[in-house]
């Protein structure tokens, strides 16, 4: 039977129930007990030691993912204006109206997260105007103030400061270049209920309209979604859109809240210290790769689930999905070989032990391993014991394993044996084991030429020749690379083996890293240039900088392939420090004038300006309220 694609008004209707899961599509053994989280899983209301500026609104105020970027709603800009006594949380929903939000269950999540101290910033009237939708609509006189009042209650009933905040003006001029009311009466029904119940208000309808006034209808135009074709890989046919806003407007109008609250001293003296600093929005935003609102399909794997294999659970994930999946494992060790096809982006696998130890996914193909079914052996990539081929893939606390016993088949030719293999683009992986000896890791992409970017943090790579391989851009920030003791006096193996397209930059970066090994001092090689099928425009990239090296590195630690040089490939090394850090003139250091160009950030960010590091500090904004 074909699906069909969920509508907002069902999804919102679906998340009121709680079962966002049947709303996405998922069906099969598992759906029944498979449920989105009632509030985003990482929520915490307890212990937190910093109060946090909640907001709720709509489009104009709401959080928009990686692929809407450069679209910004100013809750999402509001993180860059904040020093460090708070933190914000934005919940507002793209499409919502006061009506809408209350209806579909947000506010009862909102409020059950908030504590004593924090606040809630309350913005709505763009969609409660939407007098033909009566999903949405709302009287200014009447049924809109009477939602907006359930708001201020909330807060209170919670220990909360309510603040109203009038709808922020679209871009509307007349013939003689004059901005333009567009919210008819609702912004004085905000004003009047704000009155009448000594709630703080923020006239982002008077401040914003004078700011576009200022600007003018050119200036306007830097500050609402407008792009040429081409000028963002999101939106590749331009786009003119006179209601929402690209980043520079988002932080304006975020600066315009700001400073409203702290004249009004709606929040204490210094809680906004960046208001009149010179910030870049494009890069201090972050873009998740969804909104906090887009409540995950959240699928069970274990021994007492229904889901009793991880590749069970990603069968029962449709294809196309715009929704992200959790696969949450329980401790064990899942012997399968597991595959994540393109056509099922968003998926993520999470490790329920303490230790990332505790789940183990495994198996033992090698490269020379024979297939079942007579066609010949597997190859190096069909070895993988897990492949992801889909794009916004996420890990975290898990193991990644393949066991083949080397010694056990020293009669095979072929011995190379994958743990994990990604191609898919914008992979994150947090707190992953990778474990095997040769070609542990491939980091690849689906076609020569097209990169695909992986960011590893604080994880642990273990192997021992070329366990690190592939044309991939690959990150890896705080992880510790250990190189696998063969019991030779003189090559113990070689940590990369990278084959990036020589039209790509960046290709390797081990930053903050730890190279260990028990091996013998001065046997290991930091890499050698790989060229698959003789491929000459495959040309390694490889930064090892402000990094940990251990006795076991060579004094020349790059060495050559299959008949190509070391010293034809893009290698250096920089800042780095520990016994195999010594800087000799066969180790190339990359010039500090470039150190700029080849950052973590200007790894990662591709065309698209992808930014995973952001997730989780303080300029992330959908990030729930943590303990800490």
């Amino acid at each position: 039977m074909r699906r069909l694609k969920p509508s907002r008004r069902s999804i919102l209707a679906a998340v009121a129930a709680g079962a966002a899961t049947a709303a996405a599509g998922i069906s099969g053994p598992g759906a029944a007990r498979s449920q989105a989280a009632v509030r985003p899983a990482n929520a915490s209301t307890q212990g937190r030691t910093r109060p946090v500026i909640f907001v709720v609104g709509d489009s104009t105020s709401s959080a928009y993912q990686q692929s809407e970027r450069p679209r910004a709603g100013w809750g999402q800009a509001l993180p860059l204006l904040l020093g460090p006594q708070a933190e914000v949380f934005d919940y507002a929903w793209s499409g919502a109206s006061s009506k809408s939000f209350a209806d579909a269950g947000l506010l009862d999540e909102v409020a059950a997260m908030l504590q004593p101290g924090d606040y809630l910033l309350i913005s709505f009237g763009h969609n409660d105007e939407k007098v033909q939708d009566p999903a949405r609509a709302t009287d200014p006189q009447t049924t809109f103030k009477e939602y907006l009042q359930k708001y201020i209650d909330s807060a209170r009933a919670r220990g909360a400061k309510a603040v109203l905040v009038t709808p922020v003006e679209r871009r509307r001029f007349s013939a003689l270049g004059v901005a333009q009311d567009s919210h008819g009466a609702y912004p004085q029904a905000v004003r009047e209920l704000a009155a009448a119940t000594g709630t703080p208000l923020v006239d982002l309808t008077a401040s914003s309209k004078d700011l576009w006034q200022k600007l003018g209808p050119e200036g306007t135009k830097s500050h609402f979604l407008y792009a040429s074709p081409g000028q963002y890989p999101q939106y590749p046919e331009g786009v003119a859109d006179n209601t929402h806003f690209q980043a520079e407007g988002a932080l304006a109008v975020a600066g315009l809240v700001a400073s409203e609250l702290q004249a009004q001293q709606a929040v204490p003296p210094g809680y906004f210290q960046h208001v009149d600093a010179q910030l870049d929005p494009l890069g201090g935003i972050h873009w998740p790769s969804e909104r906090p609102v887009d409540k995950p399909v959240v699928l069970e794997v274990g021994a007492a689930s229904v889901f009793r294999t991880v590749q069970a659970a990603v069968d029962a994930v449709p294809a196309g999905s715009t929704h992200r999946t959790q696969i949450r494992i329980a401790p064990g060790t899942y012997r399968e070989l597991i595959r994540v096809p393109a056509n099922k982006p968003r998926i993520s696998f999470i490790g329920l032990g303490e230790r990332a130890g505790d789940v183990v996914l495994v198996y033992n193909n090698a490269s020379g391993t024979a297939k079942p079914d007579d066609t010949g052996p597997y190859g190096t990539g069909g070895s993988a014991s897990v492949r992801i081929d889909g794009a916004d893939f996420t890990a975290a606390n898990l193991t990644f394993s393949n066991d083949f016993d080397e010694a056990a088949n020293q009669e095979m030719k072929n011995r190379q044996a994958v743990a994990l293999f990604l191609t898919g683009d914008r992979a994150v992986l947090r707190n992953v084991r990778c474990l095997g000896n040769q070609d542990t890791l491939l980091v690849d992409s689906p076609a020569r030429g097209v990169q695909s970017r992986f960011f590893f943090s604080d994880c642990y790579v273990e192997g021992d020749v070329d366990f690190i391989f592939g044309r991939g851009t690959a990150v890896f920030s705080g992880c510790e690379i250990r190189s696998l003791d063969r019991g030779s006096d003189s090559n113990n193996g070689y940590v990369s083996a990278g084959s990036l397209n020589i039209q790509i930059k960046h290709g390797y970066l081990f930053t903050g890293c730890r190279f260990v090994s028990d091996a013998a001092a001065g046997t290991v090689h930091l890499g050698r240039p790989w060229h698959p099928s003789g491929d000459v425009e495959a040309v390694a990239q490889v930064l090892i900088r402000d990094s940990w090296l251990g006795a076991h590195i060579s004094g020349q630690p790059w060495t050559d392939m299959s008949g190509f040089s070391w010293q034809e490939a893009r290698f250096h090394e920089l800042n780095n420090n520990g016994p195999g850090s010594r800087v000799t003139p066969t180790r190339p250091q990359l010039d500090p004038a470039l150190a700029g160009e080849y950052t973590l950030e200007a790894y990662l960010r591709g065309t698209d300006g992808w930014a995973p590091q952001l997730a989780g500090t303080r300029a992330d904004s959908a990030a729930a309220p943590s303990g800490a």
